[in-house]
């Protein structure tokens, strides 16, 4: 198997990062886990060959970002693609952001920005949006674990970043942030999130803004963690080191379970396991061959992906 771990640069599309991908892999197979938006930078998995049969797997890993949530204006798109349209000038202070968060730690549905890759009606909304044909988006369901205020400022700051125990956090001597060319001195909160999946930041800074009474959009963005690979361990797409492979069973998050090797055969062929486990799980063989991704009801699994040599 062969899983990536690459920072996305600024101004790429994540499927621009794949077709770089494939071109270096010299592979037509290759996906990626949790689209990043053109202004937004980070970790993107890559999956080549048989890993993207993990795709569907590691798509519903935890994430965790930083976003840069400028407030009195809004803009189409909720980010900083622009141009502006609408002002207000109600600011937030920072007292009053500290207290809106938590809000969002209870929050269990949200409706995704209008311009989205969710589709009604098989058509995608940010087509139907660009035409001045808005879809009704529904809300889907949404979880935050942690939301933190790291700073407040009258304007943008692409600050530095660094690993620690807590999490991604700002620091002086971390790793250089690109933001993306700021659309005015727009008083800018940025804020540690992490978040399960399906869950849009654009959609956080507009809600954000609303419950401040204020509008609001998402400056800049950085994911910083899919699941438990975090951009530490990113490479640049363009010097990607194709023998610096992430190990699948590092990237999962969910537990693992080691099979005999009469039970490995088993499960290749499909047939269930009575293992009293709940939830996902990895199937591992000898030699710590990931065989299958499972799900248990507490009484025995059920196969949903084998991976065969």
């Amino acid at each position: 198997m062969a899983l990536f771990a690459v920072n996305k640069p600024l101004g790429r599309t994540s499927h621009d990062v794949v077709d770089m991908a494939r071109k270096l892999l010299g592979t037509r197979r290759v996906g990626h886990t949790g689209t990043l938006d053109p202004l937004a930078t980070g970790v993107l998995i890559l999956a080549s060959d048989v890993s993207t049969k993990l795709v569907p797997f590691l798509s519903a890993e935890e994430k965790e970002y930083l976003a840069w949530v400028s407030f009195g204006a809004t803009t189409e798109t909720l980010d900083a693609e622009g141009p502006v349209v609408e002002v207000t000038p109600r600011r937030p202070s920072q007292r009053e952001i500290e207290a809106a968060l938590p809000a969002f730690l209870t929050m269990m549905e949200q409706t995704p920005p209008a311009y989205s890759a969710v589709k009604v009606g098989g058509v995608k909304a940010y087509e139907a949006a660009r035409k001045g044909q808005a879809l009704k988006l529904e809300a889907r369901p949404v979880r935050y674990h942690e939301v933190t205020l790291l700073a407040y400022d009258p304007a943008p700051i692409a600050y530095r970043i660094a690993h620690s125990a807590a999490g991604w956090l700002l620091s002086e001597r971390g790793r250089q942030v690109e933001l993306p060319r700021p659309l005015g001195d727009y008083p800018t909160a940025v804020i540690r999130l992490v978040v399960g999946p399906g869950t849009y930041v654009r959609s956080f800074a507009r809600d954000l803004g609303e419950q401040l009474g204020s509008n609001a959009f998402l400056s800049g963005l950085v994911r910083t963690r899919v699941g438990k690979i975090g951009l530490e361990r990113a490479q640049e797409i363009e010097h990607l080191d194709v023998k610096k492979t992430l190990d699948e069973l590092e990237a999962l998050s969910c537990p693992s379970v080691e099979l005999s090797h009469t039970e490995a055969k088993r499960v290749m062929e499909g047939v269930p396991l009575p293992i009293p486990a709940r939830g996902l799980v990895a199937l591992v063989g000898p030699r710590r061959r990931l065989v299958a991704m499972a799900e248990g009801d507490g009484f025995k699994l059920r196969i949903k992906r084998v991976f065969k040599e």
